[in-house]
């Protein structure tokens, strides 16, 4: 598997988390009780998954790599990546700030403008970003890439964050589509 088909596949797993998360504040804004157990798992996973495993490959290697071909950090496409993930970490940091508070709807509005900001950043990065990348990426350059990323999930802990992560996302997923809590 080439680094950005790893890129991409960790979208398709974002992908899924984000249905989920939607899911969860259409529950909250219709009324139901606020699931505190699958917000804790939301934060965890943005911040767990996305920031410090997904990003990373993305800013430490990917990005750099092409920053290293003339693509520009401060000018778009990547400075706009960039910025996306800070305003993600901003808004796991909210949704953090309002589960502790037990805050619902400070929660689904965080977490709504969080699955909305990521479903368009994340088909900016597989339709612009990473087809650019595949152009300017020679083979050695894949190879360097995958070891890299290879280094972040040891730094990381990744297997095991994506393993527990995984598992979470098909707990979730089946009882939502049974319509009850996991382990009721």
């Amino acid at each position: 598997m080439t680094a950005i088909e790893i890129l991409r596949n960790e979208h398709h797993v974002i992908l899924e988390a984000m249905d989920l998360l939607e899911h969860q504040v259409h529950d909250i804004r219709r009324g139901d009780p606020f699931d505190t157990g699958f917000a804790r798992w939301a934060v965890e996973f943005v911040q767990e998954f996305i920031d410090d495993a997904h990003h990373a490959k993305e800013e430490g290697v990917i990005f750099r790599l092409l920053a290293s071909r003339g693509l520009a950090l401060d000018s778009a496409p990547l400075a706009d990546m960039l910025a996306d993930h800070r305003s993600h970490r901003e808004l796991a940091a909210e949704m953090a700030r309002a589960l502790g508070r037990g805050d619902a709807r400070s929660f689904a509005n965080c977490t709504l403008q969080l699955v909305e900001l990521l479903r368009r950043h994340i088909r900016i990065e597989n339709e612009l970003v990473f087809n650019v990348a595949e152009r300017l990426m020679t083979a050695a350059d894949d190879v360097d890439a995958v070891q890299a990323f290879g280094r972040v999930v040891l730094e990381r802990d990744g297997a095991m964050v994506r393993q527990r992560h995984l598992a979470a996302i098909e707990c979730w997923r089946r009882a939502l589509e049974g319509g009850r809590p996991p382990g009721a």
